[in-house]
This record gives structure tokens, C-alpha cells and sequence, in this order.
């Protein structure tokens, strides 16, 4: 711990003297005094390699200190290579691969910094007291991580079983008034024994008054003691559990630690000129959040000075400054921080990204968000050479699933020739979270409130039929819409899908759908607990939470299931629950390609169908005007009259107004399946999706 603790401090201090920033003859003592410590407390358990490095940079930053000697770039190279080569030697001894390393064992960067420091021609410091083991101040106690989990775990199951005590207050109060009442029925009893019962009546009543009396004070006590002693249970136990989670809460630098240092380097391999630039780096959150973050944040730095940033030659050409920047920056969010990775380069190239998606069979659409959504598929890389740092498909795929598995999303937004931003969003800490309870096929589920954006009671008419997959009209556009059920594989509702129930509207990672659930439950703050070893596996579940009723609710990933679900075919065509076509339905299809109407007439026939052609809308509104029609199937980019115009005439015709129309055409953006619904149509085919099962699917719901 105190190897990792130095090397940091190191790290920081060398890479702003680098730069120029801050006050170097402090910077320089600093970086002295932490070498320094560093041998003597290396000397004290007899870890050689780390004493002989420290040394020779000792001997690097005493000629600098004191004027004998500048820090030229060599000079900068042995000293950072000098923190690799201890950092290296820690990481070892942590792992007990090595006990008490000699140099002839040190690392080969660590060899080097001896014969630099012999060139410094400097005399070796005296010898190093042993460092005190102690933190700065005197006043912090190291303790394992560990211990403090478990300390956590064991507050949460205090508080919980304080808030279930709180429960049960509520029925002895409700004892306490039946008490209150029997004694006044009694009064009423006892006045009528009094008038006219015999004495030794009269006695047995007064003394059973008595006891019903004195039991019905002792319980207004009982309640009244219960309920000051509750009150200071639960503050203390409230106290006690948000102690213990400040004890997790790391600042965001931590999560951060080691950034500056790779764009320093990485930046110099490449032959560019990149600043970097930490905002934000005192907000605090959860540790395991900080932990699990660092991946992410490594990856989206390395991509973004390795892909994002220009060469010098191209940032001149473009009018840029010579010296990009890329910033890290963290902000709390309510119970939330929100992290942005920013960078002033050239942005993502959306042809590029197109003609990745298409080498790969993957569907491209001409929206905006979901074109730059491909980038976080496994494997989905635009470079065109692999190198040393990327190009090989490897790390944005990373970045979404380990967000997701914190119950948080990304976003990405990139302006070409501007630069590029990503922004991870997730909870301050893992082991509580808001949840909303849902109950599905009988069992009850919690969704992290993050990852939910809205709430409502399914209305059958707002269903859509887009592609051959239901989609629900919402305030958020046109989303998925999914059983959370056969999602999860559990035995589906009874109701017919889109037929009562509620919809959970999600945002996991960059995708947005609504669930159908049978109820809402609750939304409450819930104690997270793993799965353990044996059942770490389980698809779906990112753990398990005790509810206040002691019941027990899986915590879902809404990310993995969203994906399984989205992933999985729409449904079997439908057709065939239709049973046979008793009478022949007439279908009208119009669309000015010939090969088009001929292809989907043959389908429509061999199903049953009676079929009628129209080259244009004009032509197909003159057929409904003449003929029974059940059912119209258009294009929409047609000349003369469109499948929008003919749909909206069909809308607002006083003979016609209920004729289901499915349209199908190549235009396949959110904006223009919304005006196709908007005109009033039933369902819309992208062509680039087309096949014959979804469009009988289609045609038999509606006829």
C-alpha cells in the first residue's frame, strides 16, 4: 500500500514539473522527500530493487534541487521509468511472487536508473531513516477493505430490521386503542352490573375494572416507550450505516489515478502535442464504483488520444491549436455522478462507421443516435491499421458492459472536426440503491430508478406494429415494447400482450424500451447483496436485495435484458393463430415499383389473400372508392400521391376512416416512422428489414 501511495504522489508531482506547473523548487522537494521515504522504508524490510531506484533518482532530483543540474528530457525518462520499475516491484511483492527482491532481480527499468544517476555525478545522500509507517497527519488508521464491507453488510441488515420493528409499532398502537376501548365498554358494562347485580357481583366487576385498567396503562406505556426508543434506534442506526458507507466514499481522483500519466506517454509515442486536463476530482463516490470505473476511463482515454486527436500537421491544417486537450470531468447528479470524456479532436466519422456496419451485416439507420450506438458493439472497430494501442475492435464494447453492470448508462455525442464526448452516468455507490419494485408472473423484481424514465398504465390504442415488432407511442418517441416475462423466460401473463398491465419505460446504456409488468409495487431504497460464488452467473440478475417485508427481489440489469430482449426474433408470424382464411380477404397494394407489387402479391396470395394492384396513391384511392378493400399495403415514397397523403386522405374520409393500412418503404429514421403513425397508419415495414413472415404477421393482426 505505501509502494502504490508513493509512486502516485511521484507520478502527480513529476508530470506537473514536466509541464511547468505549479511551483518547481517545491515540486522538486516534494519529489525528493517521497524518494527519500520511499528507500528508507524499502531499507527497513530489506526490498533492495525498490532501495537502489530510489536511490539513484535521489541522486537525479538532489543535483536538480539544488542547481547543479537541469531536468532535461532524458533526465524526465529515467525518473518516470524509475516509478514504473518501483510501481512494478510493489505490484510483485503484493502478489507474493517475489519476497525480498535483490538487484540482480530488479526490474529492467529499474536498472536503469543507477548508471543516470552515476552521470548525474552526485554524491549519494546519506543513509535514510526508516520511514514512519504512519499516515501524514498521525491521526488515520489503514483498514482492509474487507473488513469494511462487512461491517457495511451488517448495518444494512440493522437498519432493515429497525425499519421492520418501525412496522410493528403500528400494531401495538392499534393494540393499545383496542385497550382503551374494552376498558370503556367495561365502564358501560360495570355501571349496569352496579344497578341492580348483588355486591359480591359488584365486587368481581369493579376489581376485573381494575385490572383492565392498569393493563390498558401498561400498554399506553409500552407503546409510548416503544416509540421514544424506536425513534432513537432508528436515528442511531441511520447514523450508524451512513458513517460506515462515508467510510467507502473515495474522491473521483482515485477513479482517475494513473490518467495523466498515460496521455503523457501515449501522447509522446505518437508524436503529439496533448494536454490533459481533471475537473472535478474531489466529488466523492462510492470506492467499488471508483474501482470499477477505472477500465472504462482508460479505455475511452486511450481511444481518445489514439484515435480522436490529429497528428500536429492535420490540427494546423484545420486551424486548431497545436496542443490538444482532453478533459475528465466529474459532477454529482443528485444520487448520481455524471463523467464526461471530452476531447477536442476530429470527431467520429459517420461514413466510416456506415461502411464498418455494412462490412459486417449490420442494419445502419439513418438516425443519428443510433448510427453512433454501432460503435459499442463487440468487436466494432472503424480504424484502418491496427497499432500498438487500438484498432483491433477491443474496448468501447468494455466500456458499455461495465457501466451497465453499475446500473448506469453512456452517452455520446461527436461534432466531425470538433471532437467527441462521452458521458458515463451512474450511481454514487453500488451497495445502495433506489429501486422501483415490479411484480412479474408472480414474482417481484427491482429496477434501479436510474435506469427507469418514466412510468404509466399500458393503453391498448397507443400499440404500434413497426417491423413486424410492437411498438409503444411515448413522450420518448416510439420504444420497443417487451413482456418483461418471456423476456426473463417466465410463463407469460394470461391477458393478452398489450392488454392491461403497466409499462416501466428504460434508458440502459444506448438503448430505451418499455417493459409490460403485471403491477408496481414501490419504489425504496434497497441493500444490495451479491449472488455469491455459486449463483454469480445468473443471466439478468446483478444481485438480490432483502425487502423490508422479508421477502427477498432480484435486482435486474435492465442493460442485459433489454439486450436479450431486443436481440431476440420478434415473434413467430402470427398468421397461422389466425387459423384459415374463411372468406378471402382483399388486400390492396400499392407501389409504383412493378418487381415490389409483384413480390408481395405472390406472398399475400399464396396465404389466402385476394390481392388488388395500384401503381400510385391516386390509383389506389380510386379502387377504395369503388371497391371493398380490407386492408391497403403502401409505399410511401410514391409519385403523385404518397403513402402518407393516402393515408391521412384514408384518415379523414367519412366512408373509409378504418381501413387498416401497413406501410412499407426504405425510410427507416424515428422522425419519419413517427409521421407514418401520425398519419394514422397500423404498422410500417422498413424495407431493409423485409421479410414474408412479418408482413403476414402484420396483415393478420389486422384483418
Amino acid at each position: 500500500e505505501e509502494v502504490a501511495e508513493h509512486v502516485r504522489n511521484f507520478n502527480r508531482d513529476l508530470l506537473g514539473l514536466e509541464r511547468g506547473q505549479g511551483d518547481s523548487p517545491a515540486l522538486l522537494q516534494s519529489l525528493f522527500r517521497t524518494a527519500h521515504n520511499l528507500k528508507g522504508a524499502a531499507r527497513a524490510v530489506d526490498v533492495a530493487a525498490i532501495e537502489t531506484a530510489c536511490h539513484g533518482m535521489e541522486d537525479i532530483l538532489a543535483r536538480a534541487r539544488d542547481g547543479e543540474r537541469s531536468l532535461d528530457a532524458e533526465a524526465f525518462r529515467v525518473l518516470f521509468a524509475g516509478a514504473d520499475a518501483i510501481e512494478e516491484a510493489g505490484a510483485a511483492i503484493k502478489e507474493k511472487l517475489v519476497a525480498a527482491p535483490s538487484p540482480a532481480h530488479a526490474p529492467p527499468a529499474a536498472a536503469a536508473v543507477a548508471p543516470a544517476a552515476a552521470a548525474a555525478s552526485a554524491p549519494a545522500p546519506a543513509a535514510a531513516p526508516v520511514a514512519d509507517r504512519r499516515d501524514g497527519d498521525g491521526d488515520t488508521l489503514r483498514v482492509a477493505a474487507e473488513k469494511v464491507d462487512t461491517v457495511l453488510a451488517r448495518s444494512g441488515e440493522l437498519l432493515l430490521a429497525v425499519r421492520q420493528t418501525e412496522r410493528r409499532r403500528d400494531e401495538w398502537t392499534a393494540l393499545a386503542d383496542a385497550g382503551t376501548g374494552l376498558a370503556t365498554d367495561f365502564r358501560r358494562l360495570h355501571a349496569l352490573i352496579a344497578a341492580s347485580a348483588p355486591r359480591d357481583i359488584r365486587s368481581a366487576a369493579l376489581n376485573l375494572g381494575a385490572g383492565i385498567d392498569k393493563l390498558k396503562d401498561g400498554l399506553e406505556r409500552a407503546v409510548a416507550e416503544a416509540a421514544t426508543v424506536g425513534r432513537a434506534l432508528m436515528r442511531s442506526a441511520g447514523d450508524l450505516d451512513s458513517g460506515v458507507r462515508s467510510l467507502r466514499m473515495v474522491p473521483f481522483r482515485e477513479a482517475a489515478q494513473g490518467l495523466e500519466r498515460m496521455v503523457r506517454d501515449l501522447s509522446l509515442a505518437a508524436g503529439k502535442d496533448v494536454a490533459f486536463r481533471l475537473v472535478g476530482q474531489e466529488v466523492e463516490l462510492d470506492r467499488a464504483v471508483a474501482e470499477r470505473l477505472k477500465d472504462p476511463l482508460m479505455h475511452l482515454v486511450r481511444n481518445a488520444v489514439d484515435h480522436g486527436i490529429e497528428s500536429p500537421a492535420e490540427r494546423a491544417a484545420a486551424g486548431k491549436a497545436a496542443t490538444a486537450v482532453i478533459t475528465v470531468s466529474a459532477a454529482l447528479k443528485g444520487a448520481q455522478v455524471e463523467i464526461a470524456i471530452d476531447d477536442d479532436g476530429r470527431g467520429l466519422h459517420r461514413e466510416r462507421i456506415r461502411e464498418a456496419a455494412r462490412a459486417r451485416g449490420m442494419a445502419v439507420s439513418t438516425d443519428d443516435r443510433d448510427l453512433l450506438a454501432l460503435v459499442f458493439h463487440p468487436g466494432f472497430s472503424t480504424a484502418r491499421t491496427l497499432t500498438a494501442v487500438s484498432g483491433r475492435g477491443v474496448g468501447l464494447d468494455v466500456v458499455k458492459s461495465q457501466v451497465n453492470a453499475l446500473h448506469g448508462t453512456v452517452g455520446l455525442e461527436s461534432v466531425d472536426g470538433v471532437g467527441t464526448t462521452f458521458t458515463l452516468t451512474v450511481p454514487l455507490t453500488v451497495t445502495l440503491i433506489r429501486a422501483l419494485l415490479v411484480e412479474c408472473a408472480g414474482r417481484t423484481f427491482a429496477i434501479a430508478t436510474t435506469q427507469v424514465m418514466a412510468l404509466r398504465r399500458l393503453i391498448p390504442r397507443e400499440v404500434r406494429n413497426v417491423g413486424g415488432r410492437e411498438m409503444l407511442a411515448a413522450a420518448h418517441g416510439l420504444l420497443p415494447l417487451v413482456s418483461m416475462a418471456e423476456a426473463l423466460g417466465l410463463p407469460a401473463p394470461r391477458r393478452d400482450r398489450g392488454k392491461g398491465g403497466f409499462v416501466v419505460m428504460v434508458e440502459a446504456g444506448t438503448t430505451r424500451l418499455a417493459f409490460v409488468v403485471d403491477e408496481l409495487l414501490a419504489e425504496q431504497d434497497l441493500v444490495v447483496t451479491g449472488l455469491g460464488r455459486r449463483l454469480r452467473r445468473v443471466p439478468h440478475v446483478a444481485g438480490c436485495a432483502l425487502l423490508e417485508d422479508g421477502g427477498i427481489a432480484l435486482i435486474l440489469s435492465a442493460a442485459e435484458l433489454a439486450e436479450t430482449a431486443l436481440g431476440a426474433p420478434a415473434g413467430p408470424p402470427r398468421a397461422a393463430a389466425v387459423g384459415p382464411v374463411v372468406a378471402r380477404r382483399r388486400v390492396l397494394v400499392a407501389d409504383d415499383s412493378v418487381t415490389t407489387r409483384t413480390l408481395e402479391k405472390a406472398i399475400l396470395e399464396e396465404a389466402g389473400y385476394e390481392v388488388r394492384l395500384a401503381a400510385d396513391g391516386h390509383q389506389a384511392w380510386r379502387i377504395l372508392q369503388k371497391e371493398t378493400i380490407d386492408l391497403v399495403v403502401a409505399d410511401v415514397e410514391m409519385p403523385g400521391m404518397d403513402g402518407f397523403t393516402l393515408t391521412e386522405t384514408l384518415r379523414h374520409s367519412t366512408v373509409l376512416p378504418r381501413v387498416p393500412v401497413i406501410l412499407v418503404t426504405s425510410l427507416s429514421s424515428d422522425k419519419d416512422r413517427a409521421r407514418g403513425l401520425e398519419a394514422g397508419a397500423d404498422a410500417y415495414i422498413v424495407k431493409s428489414g423485409f421479410d414474408r413472415s412479418r408482413l403476414l404477421e402484420a396483415v393478420a393482426r389486422l384483418v
